[in-house]
């Protein structure tokens, strides 16, 4: 047989292959838009908007993407993140209003990522076990920028987490803690390190304005007040690690359920971490009793320098091992500044 005489038998194949492949290709589901384009998506939620729920805008949200939410008061909206986002109102305070017994059994927010959330607040929040929280944080590095928690079980309550962190900048959180002295305003187990910064805290519940389990504690620049509430501890770190308490207005209300201010290393199964400073920080006591404002309950040296402190005798500065210099004791009374720094 010649190669004349072979083609014929090879081209029908040949053009049947061919065709098949262009089939193939057509077939194939192609790409959408939103799978090719990399850079970080801005989603947008509110009247008008493409979500009217913050859930269904986080349930659309890729890792990285922001979601802006038009203020606004968000009743019942609870939200589980499972990823890296930020989310930010956008014209005001976005309110996270919960009415009744939260169905997750947790928070208004479950966090579980690395998040960012820009003036949200947080308010309502209960569940059947009283420990409901305006967000519960299961793992991740978290940032609260100009937040308000008030009128929760709890206010941010967060698991253990020792490789990430959690940081407060300019937010208020206020009579949150059911009032049976387990919940509180702040209540934050072992993760790796709390940065609290510029915030304020005040009127717990019979529980604590902060408690924390972190192996790095960090409370600057803020306003921690009990006033007229049946607050406990106004600061308790009660496994002790690297603690810095710094450049703060602290104020022990006459009604407080403890005569300590600031409580270390009390429980024990104590973090590595031994450095623990207080310093810089005006002590205010309103509590008729003899107060406390410091009590080491660690082998660690407490480092007590360049406070002042109005309300208090010497004796009164600190138990347990400690280093005072540079404290003052105020003759007068100062004004407590009752907001944000």
């Amino acid at each position: 047989m010649t190669n004349n005489e072979m083609t014929p038998a090879i081209a029908v194949p040949v053009a049947f292959l061919v065709l098949l492949s262009c089939w193939t290709l057509q077939a194939r589901p192609q790409p959408i838009l939103r799978d090719l384009v990399t850079e970080p998506a801005v989603l947008t939620v509110g009247p008008g908007k493409k979500f009217s729920t913050i859930a269904t805008a986080v349930a659309a949200a890729r890792n990285v993407d922001t979601i802006e939410v038009q203020a606004g008061t968000y009743i019942d909206d609870y939200v589980s993140i499972n990823k890296n986002i930020t989310l930010r109102a956008v014209g005001g305070t976005v309110e996270m209003v919960s009415t009744g017994m939260i169905p997750n059994g947790k928070a208004i927010f479950i966090t579980n990522g690395d998040i960012t959330i820009d003036n949200f607040s947080f308010s309502g929040a209960q569940v059947i076990n009283r420990n409901g929280a305006g967000i519960r944080y299961e793992r991740g590095n978290l940032v609260l920028n100009n937040c308000y928690f008030h009128h929760n079980e709890n206010g941010l309550l967060a698991a253990p987490d020792v490789i990430d962190s959690i940081k407060i900048n300019y937010s208020e959180f206020a009579f949150n803690g059911f009032g049976d002295g387990q919940s509180h305003n702040l209540y934050v187990n072992g993760v790796a390190s709390l940065i609290i910064d510029s915030s304020y805290f005040h009127d717990a519940d019979v529980g604590h304005e902060i408690k924390s389990r972190a192996l790095n504690t960090i409370v600057r620049n803020s306003r921690i007040y009990d006033r007229n509430s049946t607050a406990s501890y106004s600061i308790d770190l009660p496994n002790g690690g690297n603690a810095a308490i710094q450049n703060n207005e602290i104020e022990q209300g006459p009604n407080s359920q403890n005569f300590v201010i600031i409580s270390y290393g009390e429980e024990g199964n104590l973090h590595s971490g031994t450095k623990f400073v207080v310093s810089n920080n005006m002590i205010v006591n309103h509590k008729t009793d003899s107060s406390l404002a410091v009590r080491n309950s660690t082998t660690a040296v407490a480092y007590i320098a360049d406070n002042k402190f109005f309300g208090f005798t010497s004796n009164q500065i600190a138990a347990g091992r400690n280093m005072q210099s540079g404290n003052q004791f105020l003759a007068i009374e100062p004004v407590l500044k009752e907001q944000i720094p």
